[in-house]
């Protein structure tokens, strides 16, 4: 019987153990949580306010608004450019009231589901900035090729060009996409991609 007795007393004190380390889990993983989203946040109002004084620290920045004018892009750089604004304010947004809801969920459920929430924010924030990007690059080079005289010129000289020149033209300025789209998506790891794979880590945790 003193066996039984002592055997169910272990019992009991494991599974207390138990609990609590549950418990000290959920809370070690709130608090990572919110740490993540709180810097996530945190970095999307620097990159904001780098938005309004980048044209203050770039010289000819806004002599480029005249080129844009001069192959009929003037209203689509300033509607690209005022878009980019509603985006970045949008998603600030977002990680701020992910911040809020994360700091006061009790349920783990709920804290799933946030931080699940936040990891899409991160996610289309990245791809809506990057998609704009392209677009503008690439209207930007067609209406370049249309109305530059430069590009035209260019353009004219092309049957006095052979093939491997062209071709060698035509990835240059591939190779320079790819190289300004390999800088913007490692700024976007650097700043935003650690924090999002530790809230995916920290998601794999909670569902264990």
């Amino acid at each position: 019987m003193n066996k039984l007795d002592a055997l169910k007393k272990e019992w009991k004190n494991q599974k207390f153990d138990i609990q609590l380390s549950k418990g000290e889990l959920h809370q070690l993983i709130q608090k990572k949580s919110v740490s993540s989203i709180k810097w996530i946040f945190i970095f999307s109002c620097f990159e904001f306010f780098a938005y309004l004084l980048f044209p203050f620290f770039i010289p000819d920045y806004f002599e480029a608004f005249e080129y844009y004018r001069s192959i009929h892009l003037y209203n689509f750089s300033i509607l690209v450019n005022t878009l980019g604004y509603i985006i970045l304010s949008y998603f600030m947004v977002q990680f701020y009231l992910n911040y809020r809801k994360i700091k006061i969920s009790n349920s783990i459920a709920f804290l799933i589901e946030t931080i699940i929430a936040s990891r899409k924010s991160v996610n289309k924030y990245v791809a809506y900035n990057i998609s704009l990007f392209l677009l503008f690059i690439i209207v930007v080079l067609i209406n370049a090729f249309k109305y530059d005289e430069n590009y035209i010129e260019l353009l004219s000289f092309r049957s006095t060009l052979n093939d491997g020149a062209i071709v060698k033209m035509v990835i240059a300025i591939i190779v320079i996409m790819i190289m300004v789209l390999s800088v913007l998506l490692v700024f976007y790891y650097i700043i935003y991609g650690r924090y999002f794979y530790r809230l995916k880590k920290l998601i794999k945790e909670l569902e264990a």
